[in-house]
Parts: structure tokens; C-alpha cells; sequence
């Protein structure tokens, strides 16, 4: 009788307790209210994964959507109070088709007048260095891994496993390249050549964006774009970054593009990730009720123990 008495209070405050932490994860989240209104340097993030649209999902790895990245651009483009761009990267590439259209939005920035400031984290490789181009300034850590600049293409060639496990393809096209790609065949030397042909076109496209928005002459990015990284201190050496520097650093020089001195306020445009209660009980508004009767035995008065716990997320 007394141990259930005890297990009923331990479980009530673990609960408690559990119901407590999640409402301070709700209050101290930063709202709409909290940012600057005047003038300031805008923050956009680009983590993880470049891709056309958001992973979702509670295991989803992080990603960079290229929607949600084009709708915090053009939010900045319409701000009148947005003086200078940070792009905060930290992202190994990712889809062409998503880099490009990054890439385009930043244009319309940058047309519009506000300065773009690229900072580096850890890695901008591939379609993430595509995409910060176009930046006036770039600023990297020494350590920061950067470059990969190329097109890559992998097609697997599962035909001896397909053998080996009694699986045989039977397929039926309108044309001879419709089935290309598909892993139970190596792919034929037609096919190759097309894929390459592909690819060049993007690799070409790569080049002339860097040319662009670095200032570098076609063969100096070529000598560059054969898919090696490089680290921090060597893009500088070879004109892909401009300067050493950690993320302080970056604020410091987009203040002073935009006329804000070296101490700018920051409004970050990229939203807060969900916290793992909003993913995995889908828990954004209302409230959640637990009711615990009856679960110590027959010898409790079950509304003794009807626990009962309300979170609201703001």
C-alpha cells in the first residue's frame, strides 16, 4: 500500500517536472516581438542538405530548403528596414536545381541594394559555396572545408546482386533511354555520354557563376573547379573566400556595408527549428491532456491519482 503510495508520487513529479522543461523550452523561444524593427543586418541559415523542399519527419536529417530560403529572401527584399544580408552556411551542396534558384533570389537581392555577407562554419562545399558566390564579402575559418566545386553523378550497378538473389527485370519502354539509370544494368556508353553531357552543362554554368560573382577569370576557376576541397586559409590563398574570420567577424563587416557601424542589431529571418515535443506529439496549439486513474491497483481510490497535465505552447 505505502510503495504504491510512492510510486504514484515519483511518477507525478517526473511528469511534473517533464511538463515544467517543456514550458521553458516555449517561453524562452524568440518571437516576431522580440526581433529589431529598425534598421539592421538581416540572418538567413543554410544548414545541412541543400534541397528543393524541407525534410520532414521526427529523424529527418537537417536541411536547407530552397523554398523556405527564397521566401525568407524575398521577406528581406520587401523590409525597407534591412540594410546588409548575412548568409550563414554551413552545408555540404546539395541539389543543382535548389542551388540555382538560391542563387538567382541572392541576385534580386543584391539588386535591390542590400550588400550579401557570407559567413562559413564548418563546411560550404559543392552547392553551397554555388550558392555564396555571389556574396560581396565571404568569410571562413581557417578550417572551414570549402571548394568541391564540380558536378558528380552516381548510378549503382546492382545486376550480379539482381543475379544472385533470383531478381530479374522485365522492362517495357517507348524508348530506347527511358529505362536509363535504372540499377540492374550497367549503364551503356550512349547513356554515359548523355549523363556527361549533362553534366558539363552544369559544371559550365558552376564556372561562370564563380567567374561572376568572384571576380576570377574563366581559367583561374577551372584550375580550381576539379572537385578538391580546400581549407579556410587556402580558398583564401586562391581568391574563392576574402577573408579569415569567425561569424562576430561577419557581423562586424555587413554592418559596415550596410551603414550600421560595426555593432549592428541582427534579425534572424530563418525560423526556429520544432522542439521534439511540437515533431513528435504534433503539439503547436491547444492542449494536451494525460489522465492517469487507476493504474496503482484496486486498494486506491483512482481519483486520488488522476494527474492531469496542460501545455501550451506559445
Amino acid at each position: 500500500m505505502q510503495l504504491r503510495w510512492v510510486g504514484a508520487i515519483v511518477i507525478g513529479l517526473v511528469l511534473l517536472t517533464s511538463a515544467a522543461c517543456i514550458g521553458a523550452i516555449v517561453l524562452i523561444g524568440v518571437t516576431q516581438a522580440d526581433m529589431p524593427t529598425g534598421d539592421h543586418v538581416a540572418k538567413i541559415e543554410v544548414r545541412g542538405q541543400i534541397s528543393a523542399r524541407e525534410a520532414t519527419g521526427l529523424f529527418a536529417p537537417d536541411s536547407a530548403s530552397a523554398e523556405q530560403i527564397i521566401s525568407e529572401l524575398e521577406a528581406i527584399r520587401e523590409d525597407g528596414n534591412a540594410k546588409a544580408l548575412l548568409l550563414d552556411i554551413d552545408s555540404p551542396g546539395g541539389t543543382a536545381i535548389a542551388a540555382e534558384q538560391i542563387h538567382d533570389e541572392l541576385l534580386r537581392v543584391k539588386d535591390a541594394g542590400i550588400p550579401i555577407v557570407a559567413t562559413f562554419g564548418s563546411s560550404a562545399t559543392s552547392g553551397a559555396y554555388y550558392i555564396a558566390a555571389p556574396a560581396d564579402v565571404i568569410v571562413a575559418n581557417p578550417g572551414t572545408v570549402t571548394g568541391s566545386i564540380g558536378v558528380i553523378t552516381q548510378v549503382p550497378n546492382m545486376e550480379e546482386l539482381y543475379e544472385k538473389i533470383g531478381i530479374e527485370m522485365q522492362t517495357i519502354t517507348t524508348g530506347e533511354f527511358k529505362d536509363m539509370m535504372q540499377p540492374a544494368r550497367p549503364l551503356r556508353d550512349e547513356e554515359i555520354e548523355l549523363i556527361q553531357d549533362l553534366q558539363d552543362e552544369t559544371y559550365e554554368e558552376f564556372v561562370d557563376v564563380i567567374s561572376a560573382g568572384r571576380d576570377l577569370s574563366e581559367s583561374e576557376v577551372r584550375e580550381l573547379a576539379d572537385g578538391r576541397i580546400f581549407s579556410g586559409r587556402q580558398a583564401v590563398e586562391n581568391g574563392l573566400v576574402d577573408e579569415l574570420g569567425d561569424h562576430r567577424d561577419a557581423i562586424q563587416i555587413a554592418g559596415e556595408l550596410g551603414g550600421l557601424g560595426d555593432d549592428p542589431d541582427v534579425r534572424d529571418y530563418s525560423p526556429s527549428p520544432p522542439g521534439f515535443w511540437d515533431v513528435f506529439l504534433g503539439v503547436t496549439s491547444g492542449e494536451l491532456e494525460l489522465n492517469l486513474p487507476g493504474i496503482f491497483g484496486p486498494d486506491i481510490d483512482p481519483r486520488d491519482i488522476h494527474l492531469e497535465i496542460r501545455l501550451s505552447p506559445q
